[in-house]
């Protein structure tokens, strides 16, 4: 049987095909690991953390590394739209910096891409800032199926409507 810091080393950092990431970040892997492994998978964590996979960086904020702190920021210096985005979510997890929340009311309208976006609407509900929530609510009125979707998802409210206006 493995360890768990073994299963999060194979399944996490390790993770590198789309049938490994289809589902996205499996942090819930990090909140099996005891304090030991943790401190363990913080420094893995911080060696793998780049502007090329944002999944270390995620981990990096749920686990609350205040050690990531300086290498996020440095990040985030050089970073664009999505990613920029998670460093920023990642560095308001762990420091509640309020800078943050502006860094991503400026770069939420650069994103293009659907998908992309998708993805950084469910981190806007953690800020709990309310120009970002009337933010979010905005995109439930997005001309994307898919982003109007799970705009709606990511307040916690329900689809059906959504599903009902674009059926039509």
């Amino acid at each position: 049987m493995s360890s768990n810091l073994d299963i999060f080393r194979s399944d996490f950092l390790g993770a590198n095909s789309w049938a490994q990431r289809k589902d996205g970040v499996p942090l819930y892997l990090l909140d099996t690991l005891t304090i030991e492994e943790l401190k363990a998978a913080e420094i893995e964590l911080m060696k793998a953390a780049s502007l090329s996979d944002t999944w270390p960086i995620i981990g990096l904020g749920h686990i609350k590394s205040q050690n990531a702190l300086p290498l996020l920021y440095k990040l985030l210096s050089k970073s664009k739209k999505n990613t920029r985005i998670t460093i920023a979510h990642a560095i308001f997890q762990i420091a509640q910096d309020q800078k943050m929340i502006d860094i991503v009311l400026d770069e939420i309208p650069k994103i293009n891409n659907q998908y992309e976006l998708i993805d950084m609407l469910y981190m806007l509900p953690d800020f709990q800032d309310p120009r970002l929530i009337e933010l979010l609510k905005g995109f439930q009125e997005h001309k994307e199926y898919l982003v109007a979707y799970n705009a709606t998802k990511a307040l916690g409210l329900p689809t059906d409507g959504i599903v009902k206006k674009f059926r039509k």
